[in-house]
This record gives C-alpha cells, sequence and structure tokens, in this order.
C-alpha cells in the first residue's frame, strides 16, 4: 500500500513525454505509436460506440472491454469502473488502474517481456476517482482458455496430443522467461494470456490484465513457487501428471536466474509446488462459497410476488418469470413426467425454451414436514439452498453434477416455506444400481473410484453416496446428485473416506453382478487416482469392512431398508 501511495505521488504530473489531449468528457494521455492512429483530436470513444466501431467483447460491473476497427488497425479499449467504497478508496492513494496498466505494459515489453503493446489512457476531468480507460493494440490471438475450451478441444485425438506438448512447453518457458525477468502476474490463469496459434504451430503467448503486476529483481524459488501455484491451480485439475511434469522439468530446465539443483532437490520441488498448488484450491474454493448466495456477473437474485431467490443469469427472464408465478403449475403440465412424488418432495422433468433451443430440467419442490421448518429456514440454510450452493461448489471444483439454475422459496408471513429448485437435466441416464454385466460394472468402477478420490482430495464429504444418488449416462463421467448433506469444510482423513465407501458399497451387497474382486478393483483404482496414502490397500479393505458392517447392523437395528 505504502508503494502505491508513492507511485500517485510521483504520478500526480501528467506522465512526461506524452502527449495529452483534452476532450469532452476525457483526458488522455497517448503514447508515439498511438498518435498516428489517433491523430490531434484523440481517441473518439463516444464516436466509436455511437457509430458502432465499437464492439463489447466483454462486460460486468467492473469493467467492459471494447474491439475497435478503425481504417487500418483493430485496438481494444478497457473501460474501468469504480464498484465500491473500498475500490474509491483504493484509488485515493494510487493511480487509475488504467494508468498502472499502461505503466507496467510499458515496463514488460522494456524487459523483454511479451504484453500487450499500450497506445493510451485516459480519465474523467474530475479531480476524485472515478472512471479510467486503457486502449492497445490488437492482436490476432485469443484467450488461452477459450482456445482449449474451444478450437483445442474440436482437434483429433493424435493432433491434440502434439499440441498439448507444444503448448506445455511454451507455457513453461514463457513463465521462466516471465520470472526470471522479476514479473510476477497475481492472477496468472489461462484467460490472462493472449494465444497466438501460428501456421508453424509454435505457440506465442502475450499477458494481459497487467495493473496489479508487480516488477522487481529475478524471482526467487519462494516467490517463483508461489507464482506458479496460481497459474497451477486451473491446469491441477485438467491436466494428467505427466503434462504437469513436462511443464515442470521443462520451467526448470529454462530458469537462468535459479541455481542448478540436483535431481532429488527437482522432485522435491516439484512435491512442493503441487502440494502449495492443492491448499492454494482449497484456500479459492472456500473463499468463493459466498458468493453462490448473492448478485454477481453469473447469478442474479429473483423475486415475484410471494417467490424469491436465484437465477443464473443465463436462463431468458421470461422462463424465470413464467416459473415465478406458479411453480406447481408445472407438475400438472400434460409435458411434465413426474420422477418423485412423495410427502417430502416432489420432482418433474420438463423443457424450458431458451435462445440456443429448449433446455430439459428438472424441478424440485421441497415441501414443510413441520410447522417449524418456515422459522428454522430463516437462521440457516434450508434444505433448497444448501443444494444450491452445494451444487455450484461441486461444479467449481471440477466435479460432475447437474448445473443448478434457480432456486426459490415461497414466502409466508416474511419466512421462507416451500422450496423450489431447478437444476439441468442428465439426458438418458439411470442410476449406480441400474449397471448390469461384469464389463459395464468394471469399468464404470473404475471411472466411478477417480471421481470420488477427486471429490475427497478436494475437500468434499457427500454424506449419503448411496447408488440411487449416482446416475450414469453413455460416454460421461458419474454424475453426482441429492446434495443436501454435503460438507465442504471438513477434514478428509482415512477414517471419513473409508465410512463413505462403506456406505457406498452397502448399496451392492446384494447385487448380482459386483463381486468381491470388482470391490478390490474399485479399492485399488481409488487409492492409484491421487497421491499415495500412509495406510496399504489391506488396512483400506479393513476399515471399508468394518464401516458397512457397522452401517448394516445400524440400518437393522432402525428399521431402515439397504440401499
Amino acid at each position: 500500500m505504502f508503494g502505491d501511495l508513492l507511485h500517485k505521488l510521483a504520478t500526480l504530473t501528467l506522465s512526461p513525454g506524452l502527449p495529452v489531449v483534452r476532450g469532452g468528457q476525457h483526458i488522455w494521455h497517448i503514447a508515439p505509436a498511438g498518435m498516428p492512429l489517433f491523430g490531434p483530436r484523440g481517441p473518439q470513444l463516444n464516436e466509436w460506440i455511437a457509430n458502432g466501431s465499437a464492439v463489447i467483447v466483454k462486460a460486468n460491473p467492473a469493467r467492459t472491454v471494447y474491439r475497435v476497427e478503425l481504417s487500418d488497425n483493430t485496438i481494444f479499449v478497457k473501460h474501468c469502473r469504480i464498484t465500491g467504497p473500498r475500490a474509491w478508496a483504493r484509488e485515493l492513494i494510487r493511480p487509475p488502474k488504467a494508468r498502472l496498466e499502461f505503466d507496467n505494459a510499458v515496463t514488460l515489453r522494456m524487459r523483454g517481456v511479451p504484453a500487450v503493446e499500450p497506445l493510451a489512457w485516459g480519465t474523467g476531468t474530475s479531480h476524485w476517482p472515478g472512471e479510467s480507460f486503457l486502449i492497445t493494440r490488437g492482436l490476432e490471438a485469443v484467450p488461452f482458455s477459450n482456445y482449449l475450451e474451444g478450437e483445442f478441444a474440436a482437434l483429433h485425438p493424435d493432433v491434440q496430443q502434439a499440441t498439448s506438448r507444444q503448448l506445455t512447453l511454451a507455457l513453461a518457458e514463457f513463465f521462466a522467461r516471465l520470472h526470471d525477468a522479476g514479473i510476477a502476474h497475481p492472477d496468472p490463469h489461462p484467460g490472462n494470456l493472449l494465444l497466438e496459434m501460428p501456421a508453424c504451430r509454435v505457440p506465442r503467448f502475450t499477458l494481459i490484465d497487467l495493473h496489479a503486476v508487480k516488477v522487481a529483481t529475478p524471482l526467487s524459488w519462494a516467490r517463483s513457487r508461489a507464482n506458479l501455484a496460481l497459474f497451477n491451480r486451473f491446469f491441477q485439475m485438467r491436466a494428467s501428471r505427466p503434462e504437469r511434469a513436462r511443464f515442470w522439468h521443462q520451467y526448470r530446465r529454462s530458469r537462468g536466474t535459479l541455481s542448478i539443483p540436483t535431481i532429488n532437490a527437482i522432485r522435491s520441488e516439484a512435491k512442493e509446488l503441487e502440494r502449495e498448488t492443492h491448499a492454494s484450491n482449497l484456500h479459492l474454493w472456500t473463499k468463493r462459497e459466498g458468493r453462490w448466495l448473492g448478485s454477481n456477473r453469473t447469478l442474479r437474485k429473483v423475486k415475484r410476488g410471494k417467490m424469491r431467490g436465484l437465477a443464473v443469469r443465463d436462463i431468458p427472464e421470461p422462463a424465470i418469470r413464467a416459473l415465478l408465478e406458479n411453480p406447481d403449475d408445472v407438475f400438472a403440465r400434460p409435458d411434465t413426467r413426474i420422477l418423485k412424488d412423495s410427502r417430502t418432495s416432489t420432482v418433474a422433468a420438463f423443457v424450458i425454451p431458451t435462445p440456443g433451443g429448449p433446455l430439459p430440467v428438472i424441478l424440485k419442490r421441497v415441501n414443510l414436514r413441520s410447522w417449524t421448518e418456515p422459522l428454522k429456514n430463516l437462521f440457516r440454510r434450508s434444505a433448497v439452498l444448501r443444494s444450491w450452493v452445494n451444487g455450484h461448489t461441486l461444479r467449481d471444483r471440477g466435479l460432475p453434477t447437474p448445473r443448478p439454475l434457480a432456486a426459490f422459496h415461497r414466502y409466508r408471513h416474511g419466512l421462507p416455506a416451500e422450496g423450489y429448485l431447478l437444476t439441468e437435466l442428465v439426458p438418458e441416464c439411470v442410476n449406480l444400481e441400474c449397471v448390469a454385466g461384469a464389463e459395464a460394472v468394471s469399468e464404470t468402477a473404475f471411472r466411478l473410484a477417480r471421481i470420488l478420490r477427486a471429490m475427497h482430495d478436494r475437500g468434499v464429504s457427500h454424506r449419503d453416496l448411496k447408488a440411487p444418488n449416482i446416475l450414469l449416462a453413455h460416454g460421461q463421467d458419474p454424475t453426482l446428485i441429492d446434495l443436501v448433506g454435503v460438507r465442504t469444510r471438513v477434514e478428509m482423513n482415512v477414517a471419513r473416506r473409508a465410512k463413505e465407501l462403506a456406505r457406498l458399497c452397502v448399496s451392492f451387497l446384494s447385487h448380482p453382478d459386483v463381486t468381491r474382486s470388482d470391490q478390490l478393483r474399485f479399492l485399488r483404482a481409488y487409492l492409484a487416482a491421487g497421491p499415495a496414502f500412509q495406510v496399504g490397500w489391506k488396512s483400506w479393505w479393513e476399515l471399508v469392512s468394518r464401516a458397512t458392517v457397522a452401517k448394516v447392523a445400524r440400518n437393522h437395528r432402525v428399521g431402515r431398508v439397504l440401499g
């Protein structure tokens, strides 16, 4: 913070050497490369927006990014806004975000680090903190995250494998170059990297979103590890261990300012990086859980009559409004398929219209079981809200579960009463207890073991892990449902993991196609899908067996059917 204040004091005057253009509502500071593009009048942002030259490519409450097609160039304009008292107070002691990003881009390019070319930065005419603007030159590039989800995912498997290797090596060299130059990006996720993939198939990366970049001396191993852990958060869940090892070895070979360690030291550093990445991910997921209960770029609050709740932003407003008018009408529609109707809940499948076409969905109504529940729901999360938050939390952790689309309650006397949960429908699925045939059992067991190991490693306890709560669809990973009892802030020790596996084991005690050999293969696959435990598989087998016997005895004692 003290450094930001010094930077603010040093930049109270106009940028040295940069021509300044005052026009209308903006004051622009223009780099030499920008003068031929903008001319003596400077950037005409309002005109570009009015005549359609400026097209929005990204928008949220904090910023809007425009792509502007000029006569002989493409530029990007980032409009930064202040979104609250904290951001306003922060800009009292530091320069505007656009100025910070402009200066950092100039510094990075001077140090030989590929970064966007800054052309101008600007502010409003007020002396108080407010909006600011950054203009950069366009590139024939796409965000790396978009490339991975689009073009890369559509490649032929053989081409994809070769491209993956090229990307891994190029990324490792890019970060080595970055850290040798003393650059630490505080948010180095794939969306903040632009990728150019020329005909020679040699990837080129460019860094963006530079306002918070720290520039210092070449990074030590501790600082390098901390920065790599932030980058690795995305890939630890999506890239295989061989791919991550290839990245690590290429990065270590490419670092010129770190001492050359022994082979054992390199392996030790790799383990340190994996542990720090895992801890960083757990912290991130925990911190993000609260965002599923408020309005943000992906969610919005909805209200109509006595109905109040939350919905994702990409569900059309007319569809949500029609649902809130009277959600119980859905269960009486002729095109609705009732999946469950009991004293506690009613579940139905139907279709809602969206701009992308009809969307199959599931609506679950949770009935009141006692007159005290509305009062309890006022002081705790209801079953519907727990399922809503847990669904988004599991998907945030990369675990397969139907996407929650809306959650709302009917309010009576100011208290939340009946609850409704809208989720996407898993098409053509059956639950796990319907799996049949030795080959199908073997394949399903392997895939399920990896999903459950990932769930436990990512700090999630399902607490009702039985066969009816796991759905199977052709060609997809097993999908977890019924998340009302999920807990995410628990230590998944060996005993707790064994207890959850035992609950699943109980579901298959009478299954004709599940043998003890299948159960052992499942356990071995679970243990092999992550870091090794200190406990061997024989001890695990004994723990799960004891927990299974205890669960069966408890069900007999309370008169509950096994399932």
